[in-house]
């Protein structure tokens, strides 16, 4: 009996120290788990990091786009880390002008930094673990040289003032930039004349890829339907109006029937249908329209009967044929403003200078409205798009070109309102995303254009893409410099690690 009790009690005393070493062993057994399993997630996700940092740094580089280095990094970074608790990441820019007279060329460089906080999954004060919040980091620096004007492919559109304000000196100083230019970028082997102090061309005719169009706008753009058919044509949709004023609307209106017709005239069949032609009723009431429309600037773009969200969500289709958008200028105008018929006209995407050459006959006239022509300058640029069922090799070509919609422009717009509301509701946000890779740089001719709205929020940096020129003698040096900024989205990138 003695001996069975003492067995017991050994027993015991032997489960009791198994027991005491269990616990002990459970500590760096748990240990050595948390550390497994916390550790390998967080050399993955410390791996994930430094790849987004990578990718991040490349993409920045390659968009070249200060304002949202930080907002695309970040995006990197949340899309290739996961169980993210905070984010703290800066990009930073280093820039290297070009200077032929040295052999530099230029250069960008991005540096992205990114740090990340998580929560640890297993944390203890017994055990050994991480930290209750782990921070990891990443960093990585990306460079590219930026493809120069003439060493790729280039589709470009001038948007120019032709308002009354650049005629002069103004005007043949643009004509002259825009012919030195284009001779630069369509013709293959352009060479320099010392005695004329310009560039020529032996051959006029198309042979390259790159292509140039010119969009002039004075209150409109002009469209030469054919020979004889000359019109001034409006990109905008119009809101119908109060219906208390007229039985017509606006988009009832023939305007171009009207354009033979004085204010004076229009007013007073507006006031009284004695004074209309017959049928005198319904004229009286399309004079009343057309008298609260054009008021006392002959202008029937007036912004209270702006549709701007339509006009924004159909700005690609052509609305020249609509009778709401034209009239023409083949016989002149007296109710509205700009009557000369062979002012100027647009001229559609081309590789051949002597289409060019029309520009050099051109005159300047009338108000100003450019926003008419960031409209149609949109609408012709976006043409050079091919067609969707163009091969592979021909929609690559053409991703791969720099898409330019560059304004020039001398003053200020009759109405700055419309601009304004056509930025405000992101009829260059739009532009961006239907044409790849779309590059909209502003000059300002003797005029502050860095410090209008409707150009400072158009661009996406206000600090380089607006260029206001004093000097007229500079304004080709600055068109140029304008081309050189658009070609940054291209270039050689490389990626470096440091």
């Amino acid at each position: 009996m003695l001996i069975r009790q003492t067995q017991n009690s050994s027993l015991k005393k032997q489960q009791g120290v198994a027991a005491v070493w269990m616990g002990l062993l459970l500590v760096p057994i748990m240990g050595v788990t948390f550390w497994a399993v916390e550790g390998s997630r967080y050399v993955q996700e410390s791996s994930r990091l430094r790849d987004s940092a990578e990718a991040a740094a490349i993409a920045v580089t390659i968009e070249d786009r200060k304002g949202r280095a930080d907002s695309m990094a970040e995006e990197y970074v949340r899309s290739y880390v996961r169980d993210i608790e905070s984010t703290a990441l800066t990009t930073s820019r280093d820039y290297r002008a070009r200077d032929d007279a040295k052999g530099i060329r230029e250069y960008i460089e991005y540096t992205v930094d990114a740090r990340t906080t998580h929560k640890s999954w297993f944390v203890s004060n017994f055990i050994p673990s991480f930290d209750r919040k782990q921070e990891l980091a990443g960093r990585s620096v990306a460079g590219k040289e930026p493809i120069q004007p003439g060493e790729d492919t280039i589709d470009i559109v001038f948007v120019s003032d032709f308002s009354t304000s650049m005629y002069g000196s103004k005007l043949r100083v643009l004509k002259s930039s825009i012919d030195q230019i284009s001779i630069k970028i369509l013709c293959e082997s352009p060479r320099y004349d010392q005695q004329i102090s310009s560039y020529i061309c032996d051959d006029k005719r198309a042979t390259g890829v790159n292509r140039i169009g010119f969009v002039p706008f004075n209150i409109r753009t002009r469209e030469m339907i054919w020979s004889r058919d000359g019109r001034a044509v409006s990109q905008l949709v119009y809101l119908n109006g109060d219906a208390s004023v007229s039985t017509y609307t606006y988009n009832d209106i023939d305007w171009d029937r009207w354009r033979m017709s004085s204010k004076e005239s229009v007013e007073k069949c507006a006031q009284n249908y004695f004074n209309c032609n017959v049928p005198q009723w319904q004229n009286h009431q399309r004079a009343k329209r057309i008298f609260d429309v054009v008021g006392d600037y002959s202008d029937p773009d007036m912004f209270d009967y702006i549709d701007f969200d339509a006009t924004v969500s159909d700005m690609f289709n052509d609305k020249s044929r609509s009778k709401s958008n034209f009239y023409r200028t083949t016989k002149g105008v007296r109710l509205y403003s700009g009557s000369l018929h062979a002012q100027f006209q647009n001229i559609l995407l081309t590789n051949d200078l002597l289409d060019l050459e029309a520009i050099q006959n051109m005159t300047a006239a009338g108000n100003t409205a450019a926003y008419q022509g960031i409209l149609r300058g949109l609408q012709v640029l976006k043409q050079g798009q091919p067609s969707i069922d163009a091969d592979e090799e021909v929609q690559q070509a053409y991703q791969n070109k720099n898409k330019m919609l560059l304004i020039l422009s001398d003053g200020q717009e009759t109405d700055e309102r419309i601009i304004n509301e056509l930025v405000k509701n992101k009829m260059c946000d739009k532009a961006r995303e239907e044409i790849p890779g779309l590059y909209i740089g502003v000059i300002g001719i003797k005029f502050s254009a860095s410090d209008q709205n409707g150009f400072k929020e158009c661009v996406e940096n206000e600090d380089e893409d607006i260029i206001d020129v004093s000097n007229l003698n500079e304004l080709i040096e600055k068109i140029e410099e304008l081309i050189m900024k658009g070609s940054r989205g291209l270039g050689i990138t490389r990626l470096y690690q440091r």
